[in-house]
């Protein structure tokens, strides 16, 4: 009989503990945000493009360097990996003899990237390949006019660099990037392939998640 009577006054005894203590739990809205994580960059650079190899880049009578910017956006796959598109535009190489012949180089080019972070330096290199596209306005020579030309082809770049912390949440370094034209022809002259040694200083600014965020999409 005391059993039958303390086996109903332990179960509950127990039930209002567990009551006591769910009660005490914070609920989901209680928690803190989810952690933040790095989702990628938008970056932005502007230096030189080197040409070099060829008559593109002979010393007499090649193309002159010319200034170069670029824009870029990428998303990390992980630690190591991203991957996103580029574009660059090269504003005007002039020719050394002809002064008058100018080049203008744009190119927009999906890439990979890896990342190796060293302490508060971030290295990485770069591999991208696709469409580039030079345009040549009309220009005079010898006494001969020359009409204005435009074309494509397929190219490929391949370097890295490195940046560190700079100023609210961006990243300052500096890129170096051999850039590769597969077959540079136009109306009024015919350079094969072209290369191209880009240096940029670049600014990186990070796009930044969070992980509910993330799972919502």
């Amino acid at each position: 009989m005391r059993s039958l009577f303390f086996a109903p006054l332990c179960a509950l005894l127990a039930v209002q503990a567990a009551a006591q203590t769910r009660a005490g739990l914070p609920g989901l809205e209680d928690l803190p945000e989810p952690t933040r994580y790095l989702a990628g960059y938008v970056s932005a650079g502007g230096g030189l493009a080197f040409p070099f190899g060829g008559h593109w880049g002979d010393k007499d009578d090649g193309f002159k360097p010319s200034g170069v910017f670029s824009l870029a956006a990428s998303k990390r796959v992980d630690e190591i990996l991203s991957y996103g598109l580029e574009t660059s535009c090269a504003l005007r190489h002039e020719n050394r003899v002809m002064k008058d012949l100018g080049l203008k180089i744009f190119s927009l080019t999906p890439f990979v990237r890896v990342s190796f972070p060293e302490g508060e330096t971030l290295y990485y290199g770069v591999l991208g390949a696709g469409l580039y596209q030079w345009s040549q306005p009309a220009f005079s020579s010898g006494g001969t006019r020359y009409g204005s030309d435009s074309g494509s082809s397929a190219g490929l770049n391949l370097g890295g660099g490195f940046s560190s912390a700079f100023w609210k949440g961006t990243r300052l370094g500096l890129d170096l990037r051999w850039h590769h034209i597969l077959n540079m022809k136009g109306a009024n002259f015919d350079l094969n392939s072209a290369d191209s040694l880009n240096v940029m200083l670049v600014l990186h600014y990070g796009v930044w998640k969070n992980k509910r965020q993330a799972l919502a999409v």
